[in-house]
């Protein structure tokens, strides 16, 4: 059923996957794919891989050989490894855990993928079990009776906690350069594209990929509209330039997004 991700996606992991159960036997029992390569948002050469690894064992032992498969990955494979006893928990009563982020595995990392938004979009992952030369794909739905709320409450105070003095850093990186003074694209995209889905999980508990909050963000704050299409357009490989007053204006809509969150 590797159908339900992008052949891409199911090529780079059930390789992954079967190297991982090579150098740590046992250790995976089943791996959740989540993120924007289950929402039809993931794109070749920009997004990476999200993926919840359960573990039937504490993978200390085995971390050097992961990280060095994790590494390697091309798509960058990131996640977060958790038992089955973690997951049933929920994140508030975990401080750390083994997380990859962007090819790089932490041994204890806190926060990153330790969130509700996590454990929501379990509900709607991929799963995939290693089977001898193989892996089995099919839907899965785990299911906290906490994450609908968890998520909303930890979308709201990250959209305070977090992307306020972010936005405000931003401002001051930017002080006294000249508006059409080019800017990395990526900050324009975290920015305009992140908190946009915050709110969206805010109003609806929903877990939208970035492109669903680029258009609801364009329906509720039309004046930002042109700015979020080159957003996703830039997001998904076709290359815009972005400058001082595109980021300036990104700070703006995440300012409306903290002000959802402050009502």
């Amino acid at each position: 059923m590797d159908a339900h991700l992008p052949p891409a996606v199911s090529d780079a992991l059930t390789g992954f996957l079967l190297e991982q159960a090579r150098i740590a036997p046992g250790l995976v029992s089943r791996a959740i794919v989540t993120g924007s390569a289950v929402t039809d948002d993931w794109h070749d050469g920009v997004s990476d891989i999200d993926v919840v690894f359960v573990v039937t064992r504490d993978p200390l032992a085995e971390l050097d050989l992961l990280a060095e498969l994790h590494a390697a990955s091309q798509p960058h494979i990131d996640g977060v490894y958790l038992t089955e006893t973690e997951i049933a928990v929920g994140p508030d009563a975990l401080q750390t855990a083994p997380q990859v982020i962007e090819g790089v595995l932490v041994s204890a990392q806190p926060g990153a993928q330790l969130s509700w938004v996590t454990w929501r979009e379990l509900e709607s992952g991929v799963q995939g079990v290693p089977d001898g030369g193989d892996v089995i794909w099919s839907p899965v739905a785990d299911r906290h009776p906490d994450a609908a709320a968890g998520a909303v409450a930890f979308s709201r105070a990250n959209l305070v906690d977090y992307w306020e003095p972010f936005g405000e850093r931003v401002v001051a990186e930017l002080a006294g350069r000249a508006q059409d003074a080019p800017v990395r694209s990526e900050t324009v995209r975290w920015v305009a594209l992140g908190p946009a889905r915050l709110v969206a999980t805010v109003e609806t508990g929903a877990i939208i990929s970035k492109s669903e909050a680029a258009a609801f963000a364009a329906d509720r704050w039309p004046e930002h509209a042109d700015l979020l299409r080159r957003a996703v357009l830039d997001r998904a490989g076709d290359r815009q330039r972005f400058v001082v007053a595109d980021a300036l204006q990104a700070v703006e809509l995440l300012r409306a997004c903290v002000a959802v969150a402050r009502s």
